[in-house]
């Protein structure tokens, strides 16, 4: 499986803290890992769907707004 680079989910997020970015993780229902350090884990097969497109910067991130994680 692969996974985001830090800088993509910090430009999926909008946050640099470590913190910051799993709150808004969170916020936006997106599947994620927080490692032992604190920095959030994205899988991009769970970005991977048609149903809601967010872009920022030069990345495109598509959210399957169809799952729900607790």
């Amino acid at each position: 499986m692969k996974w985001l680079p830090p800088e993509e989910v910090e430009t999926l997020t909008g946050y640099k803290q470590l913190q910051k970015q799993v709150e808004a993780l969170r916020h936006m229902q997106i599947n994620h890992t927080v490692r032992p350090d604190g920095s959030p884990v994205v899988f991009e097969n769970d970005l991977s769907c048609d149903k809601t497109t967010a872009i920022s910067g030069t990345s495109t991130f598509v959210i399957d707004k169809g799952r729900h994680y607790g």
